[in-house]
């Protein structure tokens, strides 16, 4: 009849395994002959190896094993431990060690066992696809570099155009040229949506959109979001309904006016036909603002791929007009620092339907409505501005278009020449306006600094970027100065303008 030992034996024998038996003080009792499949070395060699199992270890690995098999001589037990084999024709493997104490028939400890797994395939594997994430990284970060330097590069041009045009249709009257002038401004409008939803995800990634909750009628929002979609659904001949609702929520008014624009701008594009239906129905304590058209709809196997960056289902030709395929990309990441949940369903050839999902909120709190009153050009004449700017071409842009609103611009090409020129005109700077990318790794902000320290005076500062970068991005915001990006509208350049002056000396400007 077999003892337990035999038996144990006879069975480890034939197992896939390396299994390794030790007395209770450690001494080596037997070893199976797999062994030698995953390390090179036979049973005898091992057998007669002082201090086995340790030289077939990696050097940084032994230590770890010695601690390991005095604990296991105690009586522990212990799985998936890895460790380095060094290969007897010197290559490299990986094994994963699991012990368990040893009792006789009467529960007497007789010692442990060790047995070990080949996990070098699984490693090989795990390295590969290190090293692959790496690569990926390092392609993605050259791809977001990339990108940031277009965009950075294609914003400068952008910004002069823009300012440019500005100007001119203020010193012409011809029919003519006022209808040039405004399908060059439709064209900027056009090709501004790419850059402006590459700044949201920047801003987005770089962290630096921070939420601000409060109760909000979501009644107010439908109003404003009436207000900006009507004649553009009406122009396609399609029927937008808000459905009147009288239920608040908590959000961030800003981040989720822009989810719902994204939202009803889809659903417009995408239905050739019919109805966009916007309205909210209650979860629980929750409450889900939707948005329904009977549009062209998506297919299953699209639905989780809408909201990559620049994946479009229906626009094989990169028309512009059907936007960019960032849209919800970026209501992804919004609504995930809101904390909400977004629902999308959709019946191809029937519609779609996509869905915000917030906290509800009782109506009877203080709430803010959100509205977005019209703008009213305000009368800037006799300020005077400090604009600093690196290239000639958009220092020209900016300086000439706010001259022609009766500011009195000065300007230079770094800090030093606008303090000359400051010097030389004899003005008192009301405000700074600067671009945050200057030569001689200077920014903006340093700028505006040097120019305050000169003053003696904490003029307010208004940084503009081309920038894209998340870090960049980052940087800008951090320097406490309001912060506007490229290519900036002719209307909210001046609002800025009458904002920091305000604020910054209330009565100033009436």
């Amino acid at each position: 009849m077999l003892s337990g030992e035999n038996i144990f034996e006879v069975i480890a024998n034939y197992t896939y395994d390396w299994e390794t038996w030790f007395s209770q003080t450690g001494e080596v009792r037997w070893i199976n002959p797999a062994v030698q499949r995953m390390t090179g070395y036979s049973v005898e060699e091992c057998l007669a190896m002082p201090h086995y199992p340790l030289p077939i270890l990696h050097p940084d690995d032994r230590e770890d094993m010695r601690a390991l098999l005095d604990f296991a001589a105690k009586g522990s037990s212990g799985n998936d431990v890895e460790f380095r084999i060094l290969r007897r024709n010197g290559d490299l493997a990986w094994g994963a060690i699991s012990w368990q104490p040893i009792r006789g028939a009467g529960g007497e400890r007789m010692g442990f066992r060790t047995s070990v797994r080949d996990i070098s395939q699984r490693k090989q594997a795990e390295e590969a696809l290190t090293s692959a994430m790496k690569e990926a990284e390092t392609a993605n970060l050259a791809k977001t570099r990339f990108l940031a330097a277009v965009s950075h590069d294609l914003r400068q041009p952008m910004q002069a155009i823009s300012l440019f045009v500005d100007a001119l249709s203020q010193m012409t009257e011809d029919e003519k040229a006022c209808n040039v002038l405004e399908n060059i401004r439709l064209c900027l409008l056009n090709g501004n949506e790419l850059l402006d939803d590459l700044v949201d995800i920047s801003r987005l990634d770089a962290g630096v959109v921070i939420p601000k909750l409060r109760d909000l009628a979501i009644a107010d929002i439908f109003e404003s979001l009436e207000r900006s979609f009507s004649t553009v659904a009406s122009e396609r001949g399609l029927q937008l309904t808000f459905v009147p609702t009288s239920q608040f929520c908590t959000s961030d008014p800003v981040i989720l006016t822009r989810i719902l624009q994204n939202l009803i701008s889809n659903a417009i594009r995408y239905t050739p036909e019919g109805r966009v239906l916007v309205g909210c129905r209650r979860r629980g304590e929750r409450i889900s603002i939707q948005v329904w058209d009977t549009g062209i709809g998506i297919t299953t196997e699209h639905m989780n791929q809408i909201f990559e960056e620049f994946y479009q289902i229906h626009n094989p030709q990169r028309d512009r007009r059907q936007g960019v395929g960032l849209g919800l990309a970026i209501v992804k990441r919004q609504a995930k620092l809101l904390g909400a949940e977004i629902e999308a369903r959709s019946w191809p050839s029937r519609g779609s339907s996509f869905g915000v999902v917030l906290p509800q909120a009782a109506p009877d709190r203080e709430t803010m409505a959100l509205s977005e009153a019209e703008f009213v050009e305000p009368d800037l004449a006799g300020v005077c501005l400090v604009a600093i700017d690196d290239e000639p071409q958009q220092l020209h842009a900016l300086s000439s278009f706010l001259a022609l609103k009766g500011i009195d611009v000065v300007s230079g090409e770094s800090e030093s020449a606008a303090i000359a020129e400051i010097d030389k005109s004899g003005c008192k700077p009301q405000v700074i306006v600067a671009d945050y990318r200057l030569k001689g790794d200077l920014t903006g902000a340093d700028a505006i600094n040097r120019i305050r320290d000169y003053l003696g005076s904490p003029v307010p500062g208004i940084i503009i970027t081309g920038d894209t970068e998340p870090q960049r991005i980052a940087e800008a915001e951090a320097s406490g100065f309001r912060l506007l990006h490229k290519p900036v509208q002719s209307d909210s350049l001046l609002r800025a303008v009458r904002e920091s002056i305000l604020e910054s000396r209330p009565g100033a400007l009436s």
